[in-house]
């Protein structure tokens, strides 16, 4: 009996490091840096934000925004976040800041459906990979 109380005591301590390591390499990212959320100088912005990033399963997205002013609208598909389309939305947040957790690997899109703010370049793609190695 004493032998697996210790096996259990070992089992959990073992777990316990696990997802103190996984979480050791999530990371929280600021959308657009010191900009934020807002719409953009150039409709690339958020894109060439992106594109020096690594985002991974775990991974937070933060989007500094004054509510009202702007909101994160999460597109199910390409089509939708390129045409600023509202048709198949997966998740809409409208109280800035707004912090989404990456759940799934695979391609996420967000965008404001802010007037033309979409339009003017105010989404961001991003591609999450499963978690890098340690």
């Amino acid at each position: 009996m004493a032998e697996a109380h210790l096996t259990l005591l070992l089992l959990a301590a073992s777990m316990s490091c696990l997802v103190t390591a996984s979480q050791a390499h999530q990371k929280i990212h600021i959308v657009g840096g010191s900009y934020g959320w807002k719409i953009p100088p150039n409709t690339t912005f958020y894109e060439e934000w992106a594109n020096k990033q690594s985002f991974f399963v775990g991974d937070k997205l933060v989007f500094l925004y004054t509510t009202g002013l702007q909101n994160v609208i999460e597109a199910s598909e390409e089509e939708e976040f390129t045409y600023c389309k509202q048709t198949n939305v997966e998740d809409v947040q409208f109280v800035g800041p707004t912090i989404l957790q990456l759940t799934k690997a695979g391609v996420h899109y967000f965008y404001c459906s802010v007037g033309l703010h979409c339009e003017g370049g105010q989404k961001l793609r991003v591609n999450v990979t499963h978690e890098a190695a340690a």
